[in-house]
């Protein structure tokens, strides 16, 4: 009897930690159709491109990486795609990540179309999520690529205070995604680890910046 309290004890420690340890992976497959991924930032943005929302999904997918949380990510970075309040990116540069933005003032990098902006992200957020060399055929899009620390965070909370300073990032561009979720009527079991209504669902008010 003794021995089973024992056991329970520990199966519920380790329980307990793998909640706290919990963590919604960079790596993995886009979930949400693009459809939808276009209908949620048009419904905030009418002259949304979804053309941008395509372009996540599929080099999201190239680079086995989740292209519908990064499109929320660039979602925090542009300010749904507006370019606004203080963001430091224009529509122009097509950088959709603030990318090479180190500084106030500071505009960053800029790529030739949509297809090279979005593949130069996800390349930023490879370096980040893995260790490995770049998918075979792919080009170097990212000048930042190898200022990264390969692998250093697998996981979108691992980014708050890495890729931004903001301790807050990871919790902001999650919380969109899960509204993305709820939106598309779509509910995946880790996904229900994220916080809740941590950031204004019509707007942005937080551009960190980009290392």
């Amino acid at each position: 009897m003794q021995n089973m309290k024992r056991l329970s004890i520990t199966s519920l420690m380790a329980t307990i930690a793998m909640a706290i340890s919990a963590s919604t992976p960079i790596t993995g497959e886009s979930v949400v159709p693009i459809e939808d991924l276009c209908q949620y930032v048009s419904k905030r943005n009418p002259s949304f491109d979804c053309e941008i929302a395509q372009a996540f999904d599929s080099v999201g997918r190239i680079y086995g990486l989740r292209g519908d949380i990064a499109l929320c990510q660039a979602i925090v970075e542009t300010g749904w795609f507006r370019y606004g309040d203080g963001t430091a990116v224009t529509p122009d540069q097509h950088n959709y990540c603030g990318l090479g933005v180190t500084a106030n003032g500071n505009r960053g990098c800029s790529f030739d179309n949509i297809a090279d902006g979005v593949t130069a992200m996800m390349q930023h957020l490879y370096a980040y999520a893995t260790d490995t060399p770049l998918p075979e055929g792919e080009r170097p899009l990212d000048p930042r690529f190898n200022l990264v620390t390969r692998g250093c965070a697998s996981s979108w909370e691992d980014l708050s205070g890495r890729w931004a300073p903001n301790p807050a990032y990871a919790d902001i561009i999650l919380d969109i995604y899960r509204r993305l979720l709820k939106e598309s009527g779509i509910e995946i079991p880790e996904e229900k680890t994220l916080k809740e209504d941590v950031s204004s669902d019509d707007g942005i008010d937080d551009n960190p910046y980009f290392y």
